[in-house]
């Protein structure tokens, strides 16, 4: 997907009647992708001449696997990377290990 930068100035870029092959052109996104943002962008609230928010243009919510890991665990594994003097030196199995969690 592209970042909300692009997003909004795809939106803003089509609300000022600037054509789609131009758009596409500057942000990279597809002609379809620009008028589903600016769909959604109206359906969410925003009108043409008013300031878009972040609200506005921000991903929706995905479906999928839910996470396994629960914030303490999650809270204790980046003070174990970020506090641990050799938590550089760790890998990815080491801290799975270490904390009981699948990589």
């Amino acid at each position: 997907m592209f970042n909300i930068v692009s997003r909004t100035q795809a939106v803003i870029l089509r609300s000022i009647g600037e054509t789609l092959a131009i758009i596409q052109q500057q942000t990279g996104i597809t002609p379809r992708h620009v008028r589903n943002l600016y769909t959604e962008a109206q359906q969410r609230g925003w009108e043409p001449g008013i300031l878009l928010k972040i609200e506005h243009v921000q991903n929706r919510d995905r479906c999928g696997r839910k996470k396994k890991i629960t914030p303490a665990v999650e809270q204790a594994v980046m003070d174990a990377v970020t506090k641990d003097q050799y938590g550089r030196e760790k890998t990815l199995v080491q801290l799975s290990l270490q904390f009981s969690i699948s990589s």
